[in-house]
């Protein structure tokens, strides 16, 4: 087998390879010795040229006998630059060239087939296992990170009909990357993703931003006052949510819900809040995410709620939050916080 061009570096192709190249054409042969001469070039360079010739394979060794006295002055026979060359058409020249790498891709191509073989032969063993697995458990505590992003990468791997989620709090952006990755394979297979956020997250640039992704790749986003909690379902039939305080870093374990009656008590409360909820279109405008924004909050100035409480409600800091209140009281003109809810409840504020 012909030795891959590639693997010694090559010079770009110039004017002394195209000259070379022409006279071998022209003359059926090549001594780069007397091309050295004739052209008034180095013999160093009329060398280099030839080898990069030869190893793109335009130029070969002529048989022997065909060759002739190199006239006076000129190497003896026998020397490299003595030796005549035989000019190849490129379409031969570029078979001997991609022939090796060719070879080369089809023998990965089949150790790759017959590794993927070796593996896939446990895919029945897996499935059955994990169908088995999800019958005898219908709620299942993970109580590790990598075991609930395990569990969720299965899922959604194995989901075929829908992904629907809803998210509580204001996701970092590194989080928002690793969600779109498994939002674009989910979506490519044709599987509805639906999730819902808090209406506060569209107060942020980069939430819009990628929320905007999002449904451009066919999700479907809708934001509500208040998300209460962490879950996603998968199918309808499986569902996944935040366990809080259970495991050894509280917030970070989950549950995994398989038991029918109770996935679909979940879910139809899911439904609920996703008809209720606002849809996202995708437009840069927040301005009426501001608006939902600021009626949430008014309806928690009327019911007294404490500051820490009902920031955690709205998904956002209490300093974040008692800037909105102070904002509102001087828009209102009130003098405490029931009293800017009562205003804003007699002003037709928080009507509909």
């Amino acid at each position: 087998m012909d030795k891959i061009a590639t693997e010694a570096a090559i010079s770009p192709l110039g004017d002394l390879h195209v000259l070379l190249y022409r006279m071998a054409l022209e003359q059926g042969r090549l001594r780069p010795s007397a091309a050295a001469i004739r052209l008034d070039v180095p013999q160093s360079e009329v060398r280099a040229a030839v080898e990069d010739l030869s190893r793109l394979h335009l130029l070969h060794p002529a048989e022997e006998g065909h060759g002739t006295a190199p006239p006076p002055g000129e190497p003896s026979a026998g020397s490299p630059l003595d030796t005549e060359y035989a000019p190849r058409s490129p379409d031969v020249a570029v078979t001997h060239v991609t022939g090796p790498i060719e070879a080369k891709i089809q023998q990965l191509h089949r150790e790759s087939e017959r590794m993927s073989c070796h593996v896939m032969a446990m895919k029945p063993v897996f499935e059955e296992s994990w169908h088995g697995h999800f019958t005898r458990t219908p709620i299942e505590y993970l109580t590790l990170l990598d075991a609930v992003r395990s569990a969720l990468e299965r899922l959604s791997a194995s989901a075929r009909v829908e992904v629907a989620a809803a998210h509580p709090d204001l996701p970092a952006p590194a989080t928002l990357e690793e969600g779109l990755q498994r939002t674009t394979e989910v979506i490519g297979r044709g599987v509805l993703m639906r999730t819902i956020y808090p209406h506060s997250v569209l107060t942020h640039a980069y939430m819009q931003q990628h929320l905007s992704r999002m449904v451009a790749l066919g999700a479907q986003i809708r934001t509500t006052a208040h998300v209460p909690d962490r879950i996603l379902f998968f199918d309808a039939t499986t569902a996944v949510l935040a366990d809080h305080g259970s495991s050894p870093g509280e917030g970070k374990g989950a549950l995994a819900v398989r038991d029918p009656s109770l996935v679909r008590f979940l879910y139809r409360s899911w439904e609920s809040v996703w008809e209720s909820a606002r849809p996202f279109t995708g437009a840069t405008d927040d301005g009426s995410a501001k608006d939902e924004l600021r009626r949430s909050i008014l309806e928690l100035l009327e019911s007294g709620m404490k500051d820490g409480m009902a920031a955690r409600r709205l998904a956002m800091s209490v300093t974040t939050y008692r800037r909105h209140v102070t904002e509102l009281l001087a828009e209102l003109g009130a003098q405490s916080r029931f009293q800017a809810g009562s205003y804003a409840r007699r002003a037709g504020l928080l009507d509909g």
